[in-house]
């Protein structure tokens, strides 16, 4: 039995397509294995937000051939996508593969163990051809033993200034709604309690002309509500550059919708946001927050934000500072900018210096932790639904771990040996690590 190894990098989306891809070679009679694993073939599927994301891409393309030299290496993903020459390069490749041929991948692999050739690369440009979104079957991508996630759709068309992934995943594309619940009804036969619908810009759902799907993620969310179960949803994430404070509201309709939102705000300075091209304001970012708050004053709120955008001053991220408290988040993933292809914020002026760019990112993340143990610190006393997802052992104690529904981590003492994939009410107690300490009630 040959053995494959997938190494994932990068967003939901490529955890989802790697499962597929899972699938797909178990189908075929291949054992999938950890990416450690001596294995016939390795695919990277790869993430190309940053240059960190490049590198890291790089590094395991030649640690897996180190591994074993005689193995097939195939890299996918938004690095070839969007940079094919600089990937081509890399002499430990065998096949490269773009985001339109990521699903051929079993057949280019059985094909080059059979007959080995010269290298093989493959990358075409989604903005040509893909127009309508590619449905293969499969059965979501599992984040844990409790929690799963499906795709609903592809592609954006914002063209934020400093992002390249609308060069490397193409225009919008909608996912039917009817696969989305039958893959939904497949994973609660399973036995899962979450589902978390994710997408490049969920946000986008349905908006692309010409749709043959209802426009609006809140379409998806209550058809799927209707199914039988004991089980949430949850939204990976939500775009302000598509919602406002208006569409959120619609989505407090929905009781099974859990009460957290990625809403990515990536500065919090008027001027940078318009450098961005990210097409709100601060104040309506805020008056985003503000409505999920008015609903629920515990709702989790996530974010991204960039530290040394080209042109930021001292004050434009003292700005991002002041939101990060005025939001109070429960997590920032905070980075410094990095130069990608084909956007306009690689040829900005006023470019900013790697060593500011790291502090400021420091300081950043400094504060972020601060506010975050003051946000789960507010939580003590409350009662939180969390299900139960594995046991951690912390010091000398052994806890369950699960995740509330505004997403907070909960550690929780219990005699019981098989709370996994339960629903149980918990009392927080005092933050811990990432999350909270808390007591059955």
């Amino acid at each position: 039995m040959r053995k494959i190894a997938i190494y994932t990098l990068g967003c939901k989306v490529n955890q989802y397509e790697s499962q597929l891809l899972a699938d797909m070679f178990q189908k075929r009679g291949w054992q999938v294995v950890s990416e450690d694993a001596i294995a016939d073939a390795y695919i990277i599927n790869s993430c190309s937000v940053t240059r960190l994301a490049d590198r890291k891409s790089r590094q395991y393309l030649r640690r897996m051939k180190r591994q074993n030299p005689a193995a097939c290496i195939l890299i996918t993903g938004c690095y070839p996508q969007t940079n094919p020459t600089e990937v081509a390069a890399i002499e430990e490749v065998d096949i490269i593969l773009g985001n339109t041929d990521k699903m051929t991948a079993v057949d280019r692999i059985e094909a080059f163990l059979d007959h080995p050739t010269q290298r093989l690369c493959t990358v075409h440009d989604p903005k040509i051809t893909e127009t309508v979104y590619s449905d293969h079957t499969g059965c979501g991508a599992s984040e844990s033993k409790t929690r799963a996630l499906i795709k609903i759709q592809e592609g954006c068309d914002r063209f934020c200034s400093y992002c390249v992934i609308p060069h490397a995943r193409g225009p919008v594309r909608s996912r039917p709604v009817a696969s989305i619940v039958e893959e939904a009804k497949q994973l609660l036969d399973l036995g899962y309690k979450e589902i978390v619908l994710t997408g490049i810009n969920t946000a986008l759902y349905g908006t692309e002309q010409d749709s043959s799907q209802p426009s609006g993620v809140h379409n998806v969310i209550e058809a799927m509500s209707v199914l039988p179960g004991d089980f949430r949803i949850r939204l990976g994430s939500m775009e302000p550059t598509v919602i406002n404070a208006d569409y959120v509201r619609r989505l407090f309709d929905y009781d099974r919708l859990c009460h957290h939102l990625h809403l990515s705000v990536q500065s919090g300075s008027d001027k940078i946001i318009k450098a961005m091209n990210r097409r709100y304001t601060r104040q309506e970012y805020l008056d985003i927050v503000a409505a999920l708050r008015q609903f629920d004053p515990d709702y989790g709120i996530t974010t991204d934000i960039i530290t040394g955008f080209p042109g930021e001053t001292e004050e434009d991220f003292q700005d991002s500072l002041t939101l990060v408290r005025r939001a109070a988040y429960l997590k920032v993933h905070g980075f410094p900018y990095s130069k990608r292809l084909y956007t306009p914020a690689a040829h900005m002026p006023d470019q900013i210096a790697p060593p500011v760019k790291k502090e400021r990112n420091r300081r950043l993340i400094a504060l972020a932790e601060q506010v975050s143990e003051d946000f789960r610190a507010g939580l003590k006393g409350k009662t939180l639904r969390v299900l139960a997802e594995e046991q951690v052992q912390i010091g000398e104690n052994t806890y369950w771990k699960g995740h509330a529904s505004n997403f907070t981590p909960v550690y929780f003492p219990s005699d019981e040996s098989d709370m996994a994939n339960r629903f149980v009410d918990i009392i927080a107690e005092d933050p811990v690590l990432d999350g909270v300490f808390g007591r059955k009630e």
